[in-house]
């Protein structure tokens, strides 16, 4: 199970800080303001350099993504059921989430920061929920196939 965190947390936070930096690219080539750092000045007052700040930031999405991967594994845990799965889930992910997502967007400060920041955390958070649920779902079906064709034998 530790291997399979491993692998689902690094293969997520790979996958996220490309997407991430090929966004940044985009928005900063793209922008109103061609080459201005989409970054909160709050954010990037606590470093020397904005590419600094925006480095820093496309890790830190990497560590939220990561941990959304690897936690994953607390949903195939078949002893607890789903409830305690999704809540222990959710606690891990948020936990991460939140201290990120004040830092560097300023999730507790801004409005439009919460609303977007949310949206994203909750977007998350419901499609790797979907994801594991409907893998429980299958094994549940499967296991019941497999008893009604002992019950027939």
């Amino acid at each position: 199970m530790v291997k399979n965190a491993l692998v689902r947390g690094l293969n997520s936070f790979a996958y996220s800080v490309l997407i991430t930096v090929v966004i940044y690219a985009l928005i900063m080539a793209l922008g109103a303001h061609q080459g201005e750092m989409p970054l909160l000045p709050e954010y990037m007052a606590h470093f020397e350099s904005p590419v600094t700040a925006l480095l820093v930031q496309c890790l830190l999405v990497g560590v939220i993504s990561a941990v959304f991967g690897a936690g994953a594994v607390i949903m195939e845990i078949e002893r607890l059921g789903l409830i305690t799965q999704s809540i222990i889930y959710f606690v891990v992910t948020t936990a991460v989430w939140i201290p990120v997502a004040c830092f560097c967007w300023g999730f507790h400060k801004y409005l439009g920061s919460m609303i977007g920041v949310g949206a994203s955390y909750l977007v998350s958070y419901f499609i790797s929920w979907s994801v594991q649920y409907r893998i429980c779902r299958k094994n549940i079906e499967e296991i019941n196939q497999r008893l009604q064709e002992l019950q027939q034998a």
